[in-house]
């Protein structure tokens, strides 16, 4: 009896292996593996040639706008102390004339370089975004070439394998296509 069970049971467990084999040969889930690769586009814009030449450009006006306000903010700062040493020496009605005529002067200024630093951050949104407008195409060729069906964002990606950021090389790839 003893010797029946083990019979039974062996060949139970032999039934079901064979017929799991069987499905599992006859229903295959993924033939091929889908290739996802990440990119950052942070590095893809600010270490690609256009990149580090518009940049270069908004650092030399950033740092022009830096010197003007340092140099008017010392022209306001000259004029404001000139005005509280003739604050004693005028009526109340003229010293409030001249205040009233500095802090428009002030709120003047303040609005021209707020003006020219919203231009410069303008200008660099512009220049991103012709910049990805170029590369689109050419990232889009690239992944082909590579079998690439999925490219995200690094910024989006929890884990990914260092083989597949392809940042520096499609770096590389746009700045030979771009220079012309």
């Amino acid at each position: 009896m003893y010797h029946k069970i083990i019979k039974y049971v062996f060949f139970s467990v032999f039934f079901i292996c064979i017929s799991d084999f069987s499905y599992a040969q006859s229903y295959p889930i993924y033939k091929k593996p889908s290739a996802i690769a990440v990119l950052d586009q942070d590095a893809l814009f600010s270490q690609s040639e256009w990149g580090k030449r518009v940049l270069k450009i908004v650092e030399d006006k950033v740092s022009k706008l830096s010197n003007e306000n340092r140099i008017r903010e010392s022209e306001l700062e000259l004029e404001e102390s000139n005005l509280t040493k003739i604050r004693k020496t005028i009526s109340k009605l003229e010293f409030d004339i001249l205040a009233m005529k500095f802090d428009e002067k002030v709120k003047k200024i303040r609005s021209e370089q707020a003006d020219k630093q919203r231009k410069i951050n303008i200008f660099l949104n512009e220049n991103r975004k012709l910049f990805f407008e170029k590369v689109t195409p050419i990232l889009l060729d690239y992944i082909n070439e590579l079998g690439i069906e999925v490219l995200l964002n690094k910024d989006t990606v929890a884990l990914a394998s260092l083989g597949s950021d392809i940042t520096i090389s499609a770096i590389d790839k746009i700045n030979k296509q771009l220079k012309n």
